[in-house]
């Protein structure tokens, strides 16, 4: 990510890129586990690389892979995703990477027409690069309605109609593939009749709006929709270019750690980290309604569990605060994209 701290001018680092090798940045490193016990080990190749694809303000990235369509035999071909709606996805190399100068970089974060400022700060990592193969591909086809709606586009709920979650969403973490198989074991049946689809999960919020910070503004109106609140959502998309969008669930959110009484549920399972119970002060509310989800739910991880392919494992963390894994199955996804009509719950909204 790119930091961003005032007008900018002279660009300059806390340390200088010509004092740190190429050498130094890309040595492997252990991250140590605080909470995961021992079945949790992080590591990292390497230093971090910059992908410029989405420019300044991209962000959230999620990467997958494919098999090499020109040369089957040689490593699989890695694409990040730049947004998800409409789908902009750029081939990378993840250890290759363009040296550039502080003076590009600057270029690159100055706003025009804002005050130039000597100090500042750009990170090396700015610096280093990513190289990428071609243009950005973008997604032909129209993107596909949600498979279901939540109920805050219901127009009597919510006042005047408006869906408070902006509709482009971010990554997310990518991809688990879904067979043909995989596809039809839950909701609609014959859903899909070609080949694998590709599944990812992103997250979309309620932004916030400079009416929030005026005075002359109920207050009630602000507590009405507050702003950066998350939910989360899955999409499917074809497995090679242009990596049309097939189909996306509606939004969900996922929960806080399960707790009995004042204890946390065996079911959990690793090392107690206690700080999860501060997750739990602030929840997920729109139009005065609490759900039962913390207000920022950030899903960083989405991989098909080792010893069981009918499941996912998804990594997510509470409120800036603390990580949860938990496993879902692919049926359970399947339904989310493609519902089986009578199996949606409907409700009278008063």
């Amino acid at each position: 990510s790119i930091k961003k701290s005032g007008n900018p001018a002279t660009a300059t680092s806390s340390k200088n890129a010509k004092d740190i090798t190429d050498e130094e940045m890309d040595k492997p490193c252990k991250l140590k586990s605080l909470f995961g016990g021992q079945k949790l080990q992080v590591a990292i190749g390497s230093q971090f690389r910059t992908i410029w694809s989405g420019g300044v303000t991209g962000k959230n990235y999620a990467l997958f892979s494919i098999p090499n369509i020109t040369h089957p035999n040689a490593p699989d071909s890695i694409y990040a995703e730049i947004d998800i709606f409409p789908h902009h996805v750029h081939q990378v190399l993840l250890h290759e990477h363009n040296r550039i100068t502080r003076h590009q970089v600057f270029e690159r974060v100055w706003k025009p027409g804002t005050r130039k400022r000597r100090n500042f700060p750009i990170d090396v990592v700015n610096e280093r690069e990513m190289k990428t193969v071609g243009n950005i591909t973008e997604s032909r086809a129209d993107v596909p309605l949600p498979s279901f709606f939540n109920v805050d586009a219901h127009q009597d709920w919510f006042p005047g109609g408006d869906a408070p979650f902006k509709e482009k969403a971010h990554g997310g973490a990518c991809c688990v593939s879904f067979s043909k198989d995989e596809l039809n074991l839950g909701g609609t049946r014959n859903n899909h009749n070609e080949s694998n689809l590709l599944v990812g999960v992103g997250h979309t919020k309620v932004t916030w709006k400079p009416w929030y910070s005026k005075d002359h503004i109920p207050q009630e109106q602000k507590d009405r929709v507050p702003h950066t609140h998350y939910v989360s959502l899955f999409y499917a998309f074809d497995p090679y270019p242009p990596f049309e969008i097939r189909a996306r669930s509606g939004y969900f959110c996922l929960g806080h750690v399960p707790m009995i009484g004042d204890k946390f549920s065996p079911t959990e399972g690793g090392r107690f980290n206690p700080h999860s119970i501060l997750t739990r002060n602030r929840n997920l509310s729109q139009n005065f309604e609490n759900f039962d989800c913390p207000q920022m739910s950030f899903i960083s991880s989405f991989i098909e569990k080792a010893d069981d392919s009918s499941k996912t494992a998804i990594g997510y963390g509470l409120n800036d605060c603390t990580g949860r894994l938990v496993e879902v199955d692919k049926k359970d996804i399947v339904r989310l994209l493609y519902p089986e009509p009578m199996d949606m719950v409907f409700e009278q909204v008063t």
